[in-house]
């Protein structure tokens, strides 16, 4: 009995290279360790009544509050993180061996503190007798004590110190990798300090931009002990009404619920995100 030409190719098709073994370590712990938890989470918020629960987060006004400030929250410490942290890698990209070895000590040692100690340093700081508001009445800036704390100051503040390095590590990383005789090249052909920024090296920095943006927007979002300490009733975010409801209430579905509303709205937004950027590149820009 002789075996067709089309079945050996068949057969030979299907054979995995040895190679390939190396992947289902990875692929075993992506499944137990984030697809499973991610399945028992939606199932979760099904328990008790078909969609009862996410009913009940859309005809409640606070539950929609909740999440809109959480969004606008992420976001404007984003774009905070972005535009500090761009300066701060672009200082990194042009100094020195010395004085960059001092940033890049600065920027990792708060990897090496406690983030509630972090945060609980800038309670101390930014209180009504601590030491900013001492300083600045001491200066005669203010004659009052600023409130920069227990509202949604305090809450930016604190994330905005706890996210700086995220922004800036990827940023830097792409900074670097740009051929500086490009600008040169711009400022020979007769463009400015800041026309060769806009024009050459502003565009080629964009994808760490994005980079850096997207990873603070996502981590931001899931925020606890930050807003917890240093916001108030009126800056509680998405996280602490899960811890909530999970903690005090004891509502799992309700809380895997919001979890699963979280994550759906933020895949959205980068898909949008993600199509809007696709659509700006298909449309070529004409040089002035």
């Amino acid at each position: 009995m002789h075996t067709s030409p089309a079945v050996l190719t068949r057969r030979s098709t299907i054979r995995l290279d040895p190679n390939d073994i190396l992947v289902f370590p990875a692929l075993v712990f992506l499944v137990g360790c984030f697809l499973y938890p991610l399945f028992f989470v939606l199932i979760q918020s099904f328990q008790g009544s078909l969609f009862g629960e996410y009913l009940l987060i859309w005809r409640t006004p606070v539950f929609l509050k909740v999440i809109a400030l959480t969004f606008r929250t992420a976001a404007l410490v984003t774009v905070l993180c972005v535009l500090l942290g761009y300066v701060y890698a672009y200082a990194m990209c042009h100094a020195n061996r010395k004085l960059l070895g001092l940033l890049m000590i600065t920027l990792l040692v708060p990897f090496w503190v406690s983030l509630l100690l972090r945060t609980f340093s800038w309670m101390i700081l930014l209180q009504d007798t601590g030491v900013i508001n001492r300083v600045l009445i001491a200066l005669g800036l203010v004659d009052q004590p600023l409130h920069l704390i227990r509202n949604t100051t305090g809450v930016v503040i604190g994330m905005v110190h706890v996210l700086l390095p995220y922004a800036v590590l990827p940023m830097y990383t792409v900074m670097r990798k740009i051929d500086v005789r490009m600008t040169e090249a711009a400022r020979i052909c007769g463009a400015g300090e800041i026309r060769a920024f806009v024009r050459v090296f502003l565009p080629l920095s964009l994808p760490g931009v994005l980079a850096a943006a997207i990873m603070c927007f996502t981590l931001s979002l899931g925020f606890y002990i930050t807003p917890s300490l240093l916001g108030g009733p009126s800056n509680t975010m998405i996280g602490q009404l899960i811890a909530s409801e999970i903690s005090d209430q004891l509502d799992f579905p309700f809380a895997s619920a919001l979890s699963v509303v979280l994550l759906v709205i933020t895949a959205i937004t980068f898909a949008v995100l993600g199509i809007l950027m696709k659509g700006s590149r298909a449309k070529p820009k004409v040089a002035s």
